[in-house]
């Protein structure tokens, strides 16, 4: 195909040409079918469709969907005009950031670098893509798409990462190149020197490392202007060969020396920063009168450069600034030639002096870090030296002298005067912007501030050297004492020590005086016995398996009731209870305060869990006998000391291997097996009117139903005995074998503030970790016993009801709808609440329990919405109380579900709790239709739900069936009128009625499941984040958002289930004629069921 080419024009250099260089015919031939090959080749990739895609590319490759500016980008259609000329270029030429060449030549007074002429209109000629938000590997760009005609890159302030690379060398007519604030690594590639048309080069504020190549500028070199700051580049810099460079830029890097003898002259070069790099050689004393003869700004600050400086022999110079380096010796006379007004010179920082002689060597003031003061670098001083070079001499007018971290004096409160041109009057025209240390001058003129006063502190033969000090008070008899000075001082004193006394008590108050007050309390409770009115709590205690023991081994049964009632008497004597009766081996004791009542329990059965119980063996031998563990100081150790029971003993240190029954083992060995004694305990509070006893109370009975629920080992109550203790969980961690210690409590609390503090730094232990662990148990329903005993379950098999038969959505509320995790709110006399209490060490024993209570036939889960912890999907597999790293158990895939009602700030409060009351209960219904799988985790006040399921098929069809449930729910009138007023379709079918929900699905690994404040099973991880974010910012009203993996692993699930016909007939079908053995979420899974139909007749 044919190929336009520009062309090129050859110019003439001024001079008498070079003698022609003979060569043979065929060598000519060959090498100009060669170029015109390689030009071909070139040709061929640049065109507009090549580069069009590379766009596509770039936009791909560089996360396109987040730049800031993605106007048009990928449109092909575009239609793009060139609105001066005219012409019409191809569509990526309009898009953001691209420009396109427009003239193949350049008419009189263009410019092919500013005009877009004299090149392939069409073809891209500049992309400028600055603070776009590009996100990529900069290699992933195609530069030989680019190559032919491209002329200024653009690509700075961006988050392009990785290196340059070599392919960035094959650009023919690239002038101006600016990478500048990205994240590019890597070194410089070898080759830029060949880039003939690069005049400007910006890559400051990179990743870029190792040394600069010295072929940076090549023979035909244009390159005008070079930045390299900010970044990591070492060694030795050369820049001999870039002969026009202008403007050079290099602050924050590495480089050890870039001036050097060996340098040739840029005649060209007008301003040098290099700035905090490492330089610690000394300056050639000839670098401005041969290597830099044009020089008009210079900054070598904050570098390690030694010796004397270089000699001045222009005055082209305007900015100089030498400080904060190692410089020693005086300043050269030839430096006169630049006083003049308008001339920065800073020299400060360093070690010059106008008359100091035999300084330290460069290797000593390095090693000395600026740790020395003046008169320590110079071993003598010449009073015969001038102060200052010629034309310059102190002024009358002082500044103060700023302070440094490294400085050869101490600066404060010091004055010292300006610099100015000699022979000539005070102002403006002849101050002079000259920064010097006044130890150069030996301090000639300066004063210090009031109340300081100069001191001399000048050494023998050394330099003189001053300080600012401040004034001694005289302390003479014939002056007043500071007392009769000062009178008001004293009052000072007096109020500020009052003041601290004084805080000093309210802290000491703090942190004992509660403790005072609470043992003053407690000893009330021990002197008045059993309560006689107000509120208290009752613990009912009973071993498991007693009767069985007592028939099996009744010469056992009384060492360990005697053993029993002893820790049982010890814990009640601890926290302040009282015995109301007891019968056999259960105790019913009662309390003043429900904390008081769960410490004991908690209490008695740590002691339990550590006591060691009478073996089998002792049935059959008198001489043995089972003592009461006398101090409970080092439970554990004693039970390592212990060898007879150890096989049974250590089962209570590990929580997952307790049994759900007591058991007893006969001896088949030399070894004894003991006894495993464990007690269920139930707690219930009630108040007590005055003149009332306590036999028959229904509180007493109560606590008596909620321990006959309870396992051995495990410690139940009621609703509201958790509201009374569920603000002092931390006090309740603290609870051991030995009682409660509000000591450590308060030790955490006293390390709270500085561990606030210090997060950033140590991550402190939480403080919910040490907490007792309370877990919710769910909520149970007392049947009458003219009532038919209710299903704990929904039916597997229940029937999903079709949408024209709503009946049974449209039962009456109740006024009192009680929701665990939501609030606490006064439960039923006919329903149940149970909670679950354990101490933080031994919380991983509720797993070998589980969900599972001896529950009545009486006693029935209230609804799908009142299940417990362990009925949650994962907390079986979740670690439990303390655990150093929770999220290192592998936890289940859960899918999670949050559902908000859209536009629920228009309800009024009134009408907020009738529509919770049909959320929820539309929530239980169609939890029910799940087949059990589904847990309420948490209700939020805005009417938002949250729930977790195990699978993401129930969570599918609980959330289609939500929705349909939302549309027959009998909602009050605020909810039927707009925005949720009734709509329907084109055909008369119903679509919206009533709140609309917003339902976000998610799927993943939680990284843990914790219990929260209410007991309730609490999620975290980016499975909950999800799905919450699907609902807030992508679902609407009415809308179920969810991954595609989601999806379809649902669509298989319901796919699997089905018989080969029935996925034909069912796709399409209306919800209410979907049987129950179906999806209702029928749409999602058609494509996956026809493909499996394929696949069986197959």
């Amino acid at each position: 195909d044919h190929v336009s080419q520009p062309k090129y024009h050859v110019v003439g250099c001024r001079g008498s040409p070079p003698p022609p260089r003979l060569v043979p015919l065929d060598s000519m031939l060959f090498l100009l079918l060669l170029v015109c090959a390689t030009r071909a080749a070139a040709a061929s990739n640049c065109t507009a469709a090549s580069q069009q895609q590379a766009l596509r590319n770039i936009f791909s490759a560089w996360d396109g969907s987040g730049w800031r500016k993605p106007e048009n980008w990928l449109d092909s259609s575009l239609e793009c005009e060139d609105p001066a000329t005219g012409i019409q270029l191809p569509a990526h030429c309009c898009w953001h950031g691209i420009k396109c060449c427009i003239s193949r030549t350049c008419s009189e007074g263009q410019r092919p670098d500013v005009d877009r002429c004299g090149c392939e209109p069409g073809l891209v000629w500049e992309i400028d893509l600055d603070s776009c938000n590009l996100a990529g590997d900069f290699s992933s760009m195609d530069h030989n798409a680019f190559a032919c005609e491209l002329s200024g890159l653009r690509l700075s302030n961006n988050n392009l990462r990785g290196p340059i690379g070599q392919g960035f060398t094959v650009y023919r007519k690239l002038s101006w190149i600016d990478l500048q604030g990205n994240y590019l690594s890597g070194t410089l590639p070898r080759g830029i020197g060949k880039m003939s048309s690069l005049w400007l080069l910006f890559l400051s504020g990179n990743s870029l490392e190792g040394t600069v190549p010295p072929d940076i500028c090549g023979n035909n070199t244009q390159l005008f202007s070079l930045a390299l700051d900010h970044n990591k580049f070492s060694g030795r810099l050369d820049l001999s060969a870039c002969t026009k460079l202008s403007y050079f830029v290099a602050k924050a890097n590495n480089f050890s020396e870039v001036f050097h003898a060996g340098n040739a002259a840029l005649p060209g070069l007008r301003a040098v920063f290099l700035e905090e790099n490492g330089l610690h050689r000394p300056l050639p004393f000839d670098i401005f009168i041969n290597y830099l003869p044009n020089l008009e700004q210079l900054a070598l600050h904050k570098n390690r450069l030694t010796g004397t400086l270089p000699v001045m022999s222009m005055y082209s110079l305007k900015i100089v600034v030498l400080a904060d380096n190692y410089f020693v010796g005086p300043v050269p006379e030839s430096w006169a030639i630049m006083a003049r007004p308008g001339l920065l010179v800073a020299v400060e920082f360093n070690y010059l002096s106008c008359c100091g002689t035999n300084p330290l060597s460069p290797e000593k003031l390095l090693m000395a870090n600026g740790t020395l003061r003046i008169d320590d670098v110079y071993d003598g001083v010449d009073y015969s030296a001038p102060l200052l070079p010629p034309s310059l001499e102190l002024s009358d007018e002082l500044e103060p002298v700023l302070a440094h971290p490294r400085q050869s004096y101490k600066a404060k409160g010091m004055r010292c005067p300006k610099l100015k041109l000699a022979g000539q009057q005070e102002g403006p025209l002849s101050t002079l912007d000259w920064y010097m240390d006044p130890s150069y001058y030996m301090f000639v003129k300066c004063q210090c501030e009031e109340g300081l006063h100069l001191v001399n502190l000048t050494k023998p033969g050394r330099l003189p050297y001053f300080e600012c000090q401040a004034l001694q008070l005289d302390t003479s008899d014939d002056r007043e004492s500071w007392e009769e000075a000062y009178p008001w001082a004293i009052v000072i004193i007096v109020v500020v020590g009052c003041f601290l006394l004084i805080t000093m008590l309210l802290g000491l108050y703090l942190y004992k005086g509660t403790e005072v007050v609470q043992k003053l309390n407690n000893l009330k409770k021990r002197m008045h016995g059993l309560p006689t009115s107000g509120p208290f709590t009752a613990v009912v205690t009973d071993i498991q398996g007693w009767t069985a023991l007592c028939a099996e081994h009744p010469e056992l049964s009384s060492k360990v009731l005697s053993i029993h009632n002893s820790i049982l008497r010890k814990a009640r004597w601890n926290n302040f209870g009282s015995t109301h009766e007891t019968e056999g081996d259960s105790y019913t004791m009662v309390f003043y305060e429900a904390k008081d009542a769960v410490a004991f329990c908690l209490q008695a059965q740590q002691m339990l869990s550590m006591q060691q119980w009478p073996s089998l063996r002792e049935a059959n031998s008198e001489e043995q006998s089972t003592h009461l563990m006398s101090s409970f100081e080092n439970p554990v150790s004693e039970l390592v000391r212990k060898k007879s029971c150890s096989n049974n003993s250590f089962a209570i240190l590990n929580p997952l291997s307790i049994s759900r029954r007591m058991k007893h083992h006969s001896t088949t060995s030399a070894s004894s097996t003991c006894l495993d004694v464990r007690v269920r305990m139930g707690l219930a509070s009630g108040f007590l009117v005055p003149g009332e006893s306590l036999h028959g109370h229904p509180t007493i009975d109560l606590a008596k139903e909620v321990s006959d629920t309870a396992a051995g080992g495990q410690i139940l109550m009621e609703g509201s005995t958790f509201s009374a203790i569920k603000d002092v969980l931390g006090e309740l961690g603290t609870v051991d074998a030995q009682g409660m210690h509000l000591d450590r409590l308060r030790m955490r609390r006293v390390f709270s503030w500085p561990a606030f503090f210090l997060c950033r730094f140590i991550a402190p232990p939480s403080a919910a970790s040490e907490d007792a662990v309370v877990l919710d148990m769910g909520t149970y329903t007392k049947s009458r016993p003219d009532q038919e005993q209710k299903q704990t379950r929904p039916a597997p098999n229940s029937s999903f009801p079709a949408r024209s038969s709503r009946s049974f959505l449209l039962t009456p509320l109740s006024p009192k709808l009680s929701l665990t995790g939501y609030a606490q709110k006064s439960a039923s006399p006919e329903e149940l609440h149970l909670y679950q209490v354990l101490s933080a060490a031994g919380a991983e024993r509720a797993k070998g329990w589980g969900s599972n209570l001896r529950l009545k036939s009486r006693l029935s889960l209230k609804d799908s919405l009142s299940k417990g912890y362990f009925d949650a999907p994962g907390t079986l597999a979740a670690p439990l109380g303390i655990s150093k790293s929770p999220a290192d158990a592998s936890l289940p895939l859960v899918t999670t579900v949050f559902a908000s009602v859209e536009q629920a700030r228009v309800f009024s409060s009134k009408d907020m709790r009738q529509v919770e009351r049909g959320l929820l209960a539309c929530a239980s219904k169609c939890l029910d239709q799940v087949q059990g799988d589904g847990y309420l985790c948490r209700v939020f006040g805005n009417l938002k739900l949250m729930l977790c399921f195990s699978k993401p098929e129930a969570a599918l069809a609980w959330s289609c069936a939500m929705q349909e449930c939302m549309m027959a729910q009998a909602w009050p009138r605020a909810a039927l009128k707009e925005p949720f007023k009734e709509k329907r379709d084109q055909h008369g079918n119903l679509i919206f009625r009533g709140p609309r929900l917003r339902i976000g699905i998610s799927q993943g690994r939680p990284k843990s499941i914790q219990p929260d404040h209410l007991g309730r099973a609490d999620y975290h991880g980016d499975c909950v984040n999800s799905a919450a974010r699907f609902m807030e910012g992508a679902a609407q009203g009415g809308m179920i958002v969810c991954e595609q993996d989601v999806a379809m692993r649902a669509a298989e699930a319901w796919a699997a289930t089905q018989p080969s016909a029935q996925p034909e007939q069912a796709i399409g079908t209306p919800l209410h004629t979907v049987q129950s053995n179906w999806s209702p979420f029928q749409s999602l899974s058609s494509s996956y069921l026809q493909v499996q139909q394929q696949k069986q007749q197959k």
